[in-house]
């Protein structure tokens, strides 16, 4: 399709997202070691690569940042860029390179005349209207962040990318899918491959502590009416086979903080299983499973299994209790049921 710089519409994305873009649009370009700092950590700059310059004679390696202003009204003023000079004067870069989306103020921009004699990098500005004309180049940039339907393919792509290549969604990007996408269009496995990613995601920032943004279970509620419709009231179906056959390698959450004897504010249980794990290696499997309670007191069982199709059962129960947690697929006993209450507030909520 061919696209004019009238499709792209950048109120319609959020801040993340326009990073991304300019992320991807300096992937077409040609830059290497391409860096995206996200989550609030960026030492002064969204995105820093490097760029190569070769010909017959000699060739030239430079160092480039990038700031990237999402602005969707009104042009950015120059308190908002002066942060950045001090990180690109401490680290030298090549070139420092200001993307916006809108554009930068007067004030802005006779401050940035007056500096740029005096900085050892270049300095650009590149402002809405022409980082659209740059955009339009690329038709499947705009399919991807502006086509109306572009949040089921972004979806599509992420979960490819698991299935054939083990690559992980990032926070940010389930964070958007969840927040935007037709919910109606999705099926069990595709919400499980979702939930579970989340899940993922979580522990390993637990671990890390190096995610300095908001890191929120509530991010999945546009999922749980949608997951209500297709779960099952009776019986986690497909983890009957298991039940007897496995084996926890990990997990994350209420069950585990009580284990610990730890008070727990999260409201969910996300485990790790070795499947099969009696059996001969060649029957090995890996599952998850998840345990929900959501703030309007219901609660979801999840189990998936990480396979070609990323197979997923669920059963839902409309109101949890204390009984709840004796009828769950993982055997709970009552003494530790009651733990796990006690050191769990929010599911007593």
């Amino acid at each position: 399709m061919k696209y004019s710089t009238d499709d792209i519409d950048f109120s319609k994305i959020s801040p993340n997202e326009f990073e991304r873009l300019c992320f991807e649009l300096l992937l077409k370009y040609g830059f290497s070691q391409i860096i995206w700092r996200q989550g609030g950590a960026d030492n002064g700059r969204d995105i820093e690569g490097y760029f190569d310059f070769n010909n017959p004679i000699a060739s030239q390696r430079t160092k480039w940042f990038f700031e990237c202003k999402h602005y969707t009204s009104g042009g950015v003023p120059p308190e908002h860029l002066n942060s950045k000079m001090a990180w690109a004067d401490a680290e030298q870069p090549s070139y420092l390179v200001i993307l916006v989306s809108s554009y930068i103020t007067t004030a802005s921009r006779t401050w940035l005349e007056s500096i740029k004699l005096t900085k050892q990098y270049k300095i650009i500005v590149i402002e809405g209207e022409e980082l659209k004309g740059r955009l339009v180049q690329f038709p499947d940039l705009i399919e991807r962040f502006f086509a109306a339907d572009r949040f089921e393919r972004l979806f599509l792509e992420i979960k490819n990318h698991w299935l054939r290549h083990r690559i992980e969604p990032s926070y940010e990007l389930i964070k958007e899918i969840s927040n935007n996408i037709d919910t109606s269009k999705l099926d069990l496995d595709d919400i499980g491959f979702l939930l579970m990613s989340f899940h993922k995601n979580y522990r390993h920032f637990e671990l890390r502590n190096d995610y300095y943004g908001d890191f929120t279970e509530e991010v999945l509620e546009p999922l749980y009416p949608r997951l209500a419709e297709l779960a099952s009231k009776e019986n986690l179906d497909s983890f009957e086979e298991y039940r007897t056959d496995f084996d926890s390698l990990g997990g994350t959450g209420c069950f585990d903080d009580a284990e610990s004897d730890e008070n727990s504010e999260l409201a969910f249980q996300f485990y790790d299983l070795h499947l099969n794990h009696k059996k001969s290696q060649d029957l090995w499997k890996i599952g998850y499973y998840l345990f929900i309670k959501t703030n309007d007191n219901k609660a979801f069982e999840l189990f998936s299994v990480d396979d070609s199709d990323f197979k997923t059962s669920a059963k839902y129960y409309k109101e949890f209790s204390s009984d709840t947690l004796k009828e769950l697929a993982i055997d709970i006993s009552i003494e530790f049921g009651k733990k796990i209450l006690e050191y769990s507030p929010r599911l007593l909520k």
